[in-house]
């Protein structure tokens, strides 16, 4: 006698016996909740527009401080630029070459990279979803101030160009403006909403009772 094959049927969607318990398993992430909305390209959630505009805004914020401080820089590698390389060099008049004049050289680059940074970390933060952008931008806008330190002052016989790009940092201003202003929009903070339930773990199920592998005693 001859055993005949039974095919997939309708009620297992397969081979063989359904199971008494069927396997559990996780629907995607999704199914699990339906108001993320995934960016099909990417996989991550959507990013408003918002946000988008808001990390081109803060990436534009610090280029424009650090087109101030490569002039600076170079204002101040020059011993006939030294001087009047930036206000702050400006106001204490350092001996050109000294211990001093390379100390504070050394606080101005470091205050024109802080300027720099505080902006672009505020728009990276903001395009991984991190609502914490909001205030990261929020300070980068403060700092911005501060530009004002860093800029070289007027100086007497200087090219027209000389202090247009001297002062192109202040740019930063108007552009950290509005890279905080979207941060706060509604649509920005639904895509911050939408990452928090994209990074969160899915809890594992508990279990109380003792789980057998198998009928040998070795895997009880």
């Amino acid at each position: 006698m001859t055993a005949e094959w039974a095919g997939p049927s309708a009620t297992t969607d397969g081979l063989g016996t359904p199971l008494a318990t069927p396997i559990a398993a996780l629907p995607p992430i999704e199914k699990l909740q339906p108001s993320l909305r995934l960016d099909p390209t990417t996989g991550e959630p959507h990013r408003s527009g918002t946000i988008r505009w808001a990390f081109l805004l803060l990436l534009l914020a610090g280029l424009a401080e650090a087109g101030t401080l490569g002039l600076t820089w170079w204002r101040a590698i020059h011993m006939d630029t030294f001087p009047a390389a930036a206000r702050l060099i400006a106001w204490t008049h350092p001996n050109p070459g000294s211990i001093p004049s390379i100390l504070i050289a050394v606080a101005t680059m470091l205050l024109g990279l802080a300027l720099i940074t505080a902006p672009v970390l505020a728009g990276y933060l903001a395009w991984v979803g991190q609502a914490a952008s909001r205030w990261w931008a929020i300070a980068a806008l403060a700092l911005s101030l501060a530009t004002f330190v860093i800029t070289p002052p007027a100086a007497p016989g200087a090219s027209w160009l000389a202090p247009i790009w001297g002062n192109i940092g202040w740019l930063a201003v108007p552009l950290a403006l509005g890279g905080a202003v979207l941060t706060w929009l509604p649509a920005s903070g639904r895509t911050f909403a939408d990452w928090v339930g994209f990074r969160r773990a899915a809890v594992p199920a508990s279990h109380t009772g003792s789980i057998v592998y198998g009928r040998l005693e070795q895997f009880r």
